[in-house]
């Protein structure tokens, strides 16, 4: 004999008022403990046991999501099979970029099944005539119970299967309310073996919490087989969506959006989407840097303003689209071996276009936008400069240079300072230079 707990799955073998584990009170419920003689000869998908080398995947072809960008994201589009944990703060737009291609599937692969836990079917239907969706192949759903929905799938036959999303939908057969962390392993298990058995693909949107981790479906993140996210300011139009976990491709892949009136339209380059129409930064405290997302090189600028406290109050020191901490480092590293003292003026940082990045490669960058802003004197010329920067000021290599460079030259960067690196290929039209140390850099820069 046991006790489980309704709301969050804690096992215990007395009965509690209240639960040890979430601290919900008269949530434990008596269970039978499983015997030998209980144990049902069962198998999960019905496979048989075969070599590795018998498995034949010439019937497994990828499916386009009919967006090219989102394609690129999940390494060449959907995998039969496959189970999509899809994230997002609300507002942000998932059900909007999941309906816009829950549309271009159904014009151009097959029948989709498009269930809605939040929205009736006329509030779909609104937002659908708003983007455009009005294929005969996709079909739509508002339902919460999972064995109705289980049902319409095998009546449809879908080929991709959206549920949006995994918080409102419950197992009758299971205690515990919607959302809670034992519905949600009991419904996800049996979507799960629902998706294998039939070879379709199966999208689960998540909410997002504040910290930016899955809310109920973290507990369920190692079943799925890849999980992205929509990242994105309510104040900006700009959309990131960004891939954490695929077990079929690259992880860390970010594909760029823009939501306008009619959805969200994709970026294709976004280093000129997110540099406009400057034809170079040209004022005191902006460079140009070379970031990787994923795979992706973008070049963005970065600006910073150095001010005077004016001998009173603690200096701030405030970022926007940087890690703090990251930057903090940076200017105890220009105190020390650069001799630099911003010990009484506060700085910001801040990086154009609303982009968010927490890599390394931008560590010079930083340096180079304060010294800058702090002389009161622009980069002459089109220069970009990339690198990590140690605590002894040592400039470390990164990753894909020869991508970052290449980025760089393809939207007229005449000068980029680099950490220098065995057998690096320059690209025509660059000038490369090459530096070990964080002093080098600084001499290797000109100003106007």
């Amino acid at each position: 004999m046991a006790f489980l707990c309704a709301q969050c799955g804690h096992r215990s073998v007395k009965w509690f008022g209240r639960c040890p584990g979430c601290g919900e009170w008269n949530s434990l419920e008596e269970i039978q403990a499983a015997g030998k003689d209980s144990v049902v000869d069962s198998t999960w998908l019905g496979e048989e046991l075969r070599s590795i080398s018998e498995i034949d995947l010439k019937n497994v072809h990828r499916l386009p999501s009919g967006l090219v960008e989102v394609d690129r994201l999940l390494g060449g589009g959907l995998v039969p099979g496959a189970v999509v944990l899809f994230g997002g703060e609300p507002g942000i737009g998932k059900s909007t970029l999941l309906l816009q291609m829950a549309e271009a599937m159904a014009r151009g692969v097959g029948k989709i099944l498009y269930v809605s836990g939040e929205e009736s079917e006329g509030q779909v239907k609104l937002r659908a005539n708003r983007i455009g969706a009005n294929s005969e192949r996709l079909f739509v759903l508002s339902e919460q119970s999972l064995h109705r929905i289980m049902a319409a799938v095998e009546n449809i036959e879908p080929l991709v299967l959206i549920i949006d999303s995994i918080q409102t939908t419950a197992d009758e057969r299971v205690a515990g309310e919607a959302g809670s962390v034992k519905q949600l392993r009991e419904v996800c298990s049996a979507l799960i073996q629902l998706t294998k058995t039939r070879a379709m693909t199966t999208f689960l949107v998540g909410h997002i919490t504040k910290e930016g981790s899955f809310a109920g479906p973290k507990t369920v993140e190692h079943l799925v087989d890849v999980a992205i996210y929509l990242e994105g300011s309510r104040t900006e139009d700009v959309r990131m969506l960004r891939s954490v976990k695929n077990r079929f491709g690259a992880t860390h892949e970010v594909a760029v959006f823009q939501m306008t009136g009619k959805g969200l339209v994709e970026i294709e380059d976004p280093s000129r989407f997110f540099l406009g129409d400057s034809d170079h930064p040209g004022q005191p405290g902006s460079v140009y840097v070379p970031v990787l997302e994923g795979t992706r090189p973008i070049l963005i600028e970065l600006q910073a303003l150095v001010s005077p406290t004016g001998g009173y109050g603690v200096p701030q020191r405030r970022c926007t689209g940087l890690d703090v901490n990251r930057v903090l480092l940076m200017l105890a590293v220009m105190e020390k071996h650069l001799e630099v003292h911003i010990g009484g003026a506060d700085v910001y940082l801040n990086l154009a276009g609303g982009l968010d990045v927490r890599e390394r490669g931008t560590d010079l960058g930083v340096i180079t936008a304060v010294l800058s802003s702090l002389r009161n004197r622009a980069l002459s010329g089109r220069t970009a400069v990339v690198g990590e920067v140690g605590l002894s000021g040592e400039i470390r290599p990164i990753r894909r240079l020869k991508e970052r460079m290449a980025e760089a030259g393809k939207l007229g960067i005449q000068r980029m300072i680099v950490p220098k690196s065995p057998r690096i290929g320059k690209p025509k039209g660059l000038e490369v230079v090459e530096v070990e140390h964080v002093s080098e850099a600084i001499e290797a820069l000109s100003f106007e």
